[in-house]
């Protein structure tokens, strides 16, 4: 598993993103993941929907596409929800929810700026 530390762009606050890069991490998501900390997320690349079948507890989700622009935002997602992206969207990356609504993101901003690489 590879783990990249980077900041939130407008908050500068640092997220370890954890890469889904198997077929079953990438199926799975957080299904079968231990729950997120409030300073970690998962990236799905080459993904452009997402379910919360399964889940115990709600995610925020965010879609950004080739270039890392946020094309659809969705805070603190229910279990059993099925979020659909904007065409131009490329990837997802998924957080605990209720961790993103006090950043203010805005839809067309760069999500993440890179910070360092770890593991």
């Amino acid at each position: 598993m590879r783990l990249v530390n980077m900041y939130l762009n407008q908050s500068g606050e640092k997220f370890e993103i954890v890469f889904a890069r198997n077929f079953f991490s990438r199926a799975a998501g957080l299904l079968f993941r231990e729950k997120l900390n409030n300073r970690q997320c998962l990236l799905i690349t080459q993904c452009r929907s997402v379910h919360t079948i399964g889940m115990h507890y709600n995610i925020d989700v965010v879609f950004i596409d080739a270039f890392g622009h946020i094309t659809d935002i969705y805070y603190n997602v229910k279990p059993f929800n099925v979020l659909i992206a904007s065409p131009e969207a490329c990837s997802v990356v998924e957080f605990l929810g209720g961790i993103l609504e006090s950043f203010n993101l805005s839809k067309h901003e760069t999500l993440f700026n890179l910070l360092d690489s770890s593991n």
